[in-house]
């Protein structure tokens, strides 16, 4: 779920390019596709930085920016290398790339956190799953049927002595697992619940084309001071 909407994100994204800034070239759309990519492997737990990813991004859409969308062509005497880091000095993108920043690392940490409890739950689960009940436990687990609450009566008190001690012996130290295994639920309904506003990555992923967009045109605005720094 969380690659598809990554897969939505980057589409969008290089759909406003094509459409609305077509002089970028299929630079821009690269840089775009790095970044998604690098999203992606974040969220399965790379070591990568989130602002890192957003500060390399606008480095690698800014000399295409500068040189087609501004319109100042191959500029005699300026380099690729400098351009990749004057976006900085000229606030060519205004505060939309510290506002991506903000949000991205919000969103996308709170689903990487989501993940690895997920995958931690998915190791308990192969590893209990797996249990076999010997004889002696079958034998045991057969006197659990004079127990009145065993058998649907409910209102009857419940054997509980029977039942733990039973239940221990048939499944070892598997049985200690459980309150541990319903404060991790509990604890992953949390997390699940606080997956919101900019904790929700669907919702800031979904809608990084419009902080795109916006850095792009803030960019266009300030053709003039950006083309005199």
């Amino acid at each position: 779920a969380f690659d598809m909407v990554l897969r939505l994100g980057r589409n969008s994204t290089l759909t406003l390019l094509r459409e609305e800034f077509p002089g970028l070239g299929a630079g821009a759309s690269g840089a775009v596709t790095q970044l998604f990519l690098e999203m992606s492997l974040y969220i399965l737990g790379s070591d990568a930085n989130v602002n890192d990813m957003v500060s390399t991004f606008f480095s690698r859409l800014f000399p295409f920016t500068y040189r087609r969308l501004l319109g100042n062509g191959a500029v005699a005497g300026i380099s690729e290398e400098c351009l990749r880091g004057a976006w900085k000095g000229t606030s060519a993108f205004g505060s939309f790339p510290k506002m991506m920043m903000t949000r991205l690392s919000r969103s996308l940490l709170a689903t990487r956190v989501f993940l690895q409890a997920l995958n931690l739950g998915i190791e308990v689960v192969n590893t209990t799953q797996h249990l076999r009940a010997g004889r002696d436990c079958g034998r045991s687990l057969l006197k659990l049927w004079y127990c009145p609450h065993c058998q649907g009566l409910l209102e009857a008190r419940p054997c509980r002595p029977l039942c733990v001690s039973t239940m221990g012996a048939c499944l070892g130290g598997a049985a200690e697992v459980q309150p541990h295994w319903r404060a991790y639920v509990e604890e992953l309904g949390s997390l699940a619940a606080a997956m919101k506003g900019e904790q929700d990555i669907e919702a800031v992923v979904l809608r990084l084309h419009v902080i795109i967009r916006q850095a792009l045109k803030q960019a266009v605005a300030a053709k003039s001071k950006v083309s005199a720094q």
